[in-house]
């Protein structure tokens, strides 16, 4: 059972937590029946004292991940790198003796179940992994926006059936030119390439034309310079696409 990020630290978490996934999905069940059955034979006060316990755990490791997310801004981690600050962060926190955690109050570390924190670690940035090279763009569709006489498009980038990042765009076709309107990707999965697999598609999807970009982009000139760098197709650091864009 491969279950999503979102699954992992925003839901109720499954109990048993799933083992990593095995080839085998007989052998995968094997692991949790037993734990299952033994869950089944708590009274019900103890059931409701252990989701907390697990919901609290499910917090900290979050917290671990937010705090990593908010400074990719500034750090622009590739995965391995993020998921490295990720466990430091998480070791940092464990390491406390209290910690003042949203939703839960201050929670003393050494009443935590360490070992289900860096469980769900692992499969929460498995998760994570997994869903940034499994995301695919879906197929582009037609937008009507404004009174432009150009062709305006979006598609998503979406993986597992979440989507991670969106793209608008038009083109010309009878001038070859095309603007990017906005590109944007879940903050979570920033500089993991999803940014590239979109260009990529804009290229593949309308060959031959010159692109162009709007100046919301200007923080992310670094960004385009090197991209166009391996293009196969022409980016413009001009912002003044055909007169049929307005």
């Amino acid at each position: 059972m491969r279950l999503l990020l979102t699954e992992l630290l925003w839901q109720p978490l499954p109990d048993p937590l799933p083992p990593p996934a095995e080839r085998g999905w007989l052998r995968g069940l094997a692991r949790t029946l037993p734990a299952k059955m033994a869950l089944a034979q708590l009274p019900p006060q103890e059931l409701v004292e252990r989701r907390v316990r697990r919901g609290t755990v499910q917090a900290l490791v979050r917290e671990a991940f937010q705090r990593t997310v908010a400074e990719q801004d500034s750090a622009h981690r590739p995965p391995a790198a993020f998921t490295q600050a990720w466990r430091d962060h998480l070791a940092g926190l464990l390491g406390q003796s209290s910690i003042d955690l949203d939703g839960h109050g201050q929670v003393t570390i050494a009443d935590l179940d360490t070992g289900l924190a860096w469980s769900l670690f692992e499969a929460a940035s498995r998760a994570r992994k997994d869903a940034a090279e499994q995301a695919r763009p879906a197929h582009s569709r037609r937008v009507q926006w404004g009174t432009l006489q150009v062709q305006t498009l979006e598609f998503a980038i979406t993986s597992g059936g979440v989507t991670l990042g969106e793209v608008r765009y038009g083109i010309c076709p009878p001038c070859s030119t095309g603007l990017l309107y906005k590109i944007s990707i879940d903050p979570e999965f920033q500089f993991c390439g999803l940014g590239r697999q979109a260009l990529g598609q804009l290229e593949a999807r309308h060959p031959d034309l010159t692109w162009y970009t709007t100046g919301q982009f200007r923080h992310a000139r670094g960004f385009y310079d090197r991209y166009r760098q391996h293009s196969p197709s022409p980016w413009t650091s001009q912002q003044r696409p055909c007169p049929h864009f307005g």
